[in-house]
This record gives C-alpha cells, sequence and structure tokens, in this order.
C-alpha cells in the first residue's frame, strides 16, 4: 500500500489504515478486524453490514470526509434499499467502495458483537414483603392409635 492511498477510519472502534481506491469497506473492515457483520458474503442480500459516512472535517486524522469519497450505490444496493429499505445516509459496506478519505461509523445493529454497558453496581436496602409466609407447626409423632400425625 502507498503512503497516497486513502485513509479508512472506522468508528466506534478507531481503527484505520489505508487502502486502494476500490477496495470495498467489507473488505477493508476485515483485514482491520473490525467488528462488522455480513452473512451474505458481500451479495447485497442480508443487509447487516450496513454503515454511515461521517461528513466533515477530522482533525484528529487530518482528513476531511464526505458521502462523495465513496463509490455510488450499485444496482445491487438500489434493489435492497427498494426491496428492505435503508435508512437515510446508510450503506451497505460490501457494496461501497472507497475513493478518498471517509471517516465511517458501524451501528450497533451491524456490529457482530454488540455492545454491552456495563454499570457499576449499586447496594440499596430492599423492603421485602413476600406473598408466601413461614409458619413452624409441630405435629405429635404418629401412633397406632392416633395417626394423625402422618396425613398433615
Amino acid at each position: 500500500m502507498a503512503a497516497r492511498d486513502p485513509l479508512l477510519v472506522f468508528t466506534p472502534s478507531g481503527r484505520r489504515g489505508r487502502f486502494p481506491e476500490g477496495t470495498s469497506l467489507l473488505t477493508a473492515a476485515r483485514r482491520l478486524g473490525v467488528d462488522l457483520d455480513s452473512v451474505c458474503g458481500g451479495r447485497a442480500l442480508c443487509g447487516r453490514c450496513q454503515v454511515t459516512v461521517a461528513e466533515g472535517r477530522f482533525a484528529k486524522h487530518g482528513i476531511t470526509s464526505t458521502a462523495g469519497h465513496l463509490s455510488p450505490p450499485t444496482a445491487a444496493e438500489t434493489r435492497y434499499a427498494a426491496r428492505r429499505g435503508l435508512a437515510p445516509g446508510r450503506r451497505l459496506a460490501c457494496q461501497a467502495c472507497l475513493r478518498g478519505e471517509v471517516v465511517v461509523d458501524v451501528p450497533p445493529e451491524s456490529q457482530v458483537h454488540r455492545p454491552l454497558v456495563r454499570k457499576p453496581a449499586e447496594a440499596r436496602e430492599i423492603a421485602l414483603d413476600p406473598v408466601v409466609r413461614l409458619h413452624f407447626v409441630e405435629v405429635p409423632p404418629a401412633t397406632m392409635e392416633a395417626q394423625r400425625g402422618d396425613l398433615e
């Protein structure tokens, strides 16, 4: 890869790399180890590889990202959007190819391992008022004359 290849940045993972123009976002994501779902093998059938292009100037990465830095929607992508719907600004990573420097956001529903938010546990007092109550009963032992202890 030459230094002049466009820079591709994936958020929220922060993975980045330079790839030749024409590389699909899905291929680049796999090479970088980005957690991006795709079960159809890049044929625009499942729609699980949806991504969003972040627009604007990113000083941290030294690039200006626009949707124009990706290839236009393919026929397969247009067919998928007509059949199942595609949110505005979303693209299928298996069909969108790199044409310039871009920052791509991978939404939680497109990630293989959904992010798990863990919060610290809090100790709270909980007043218990159970429906079931415990009652102790003493039953006399059963004898041959009084077998009542065996029945209850």
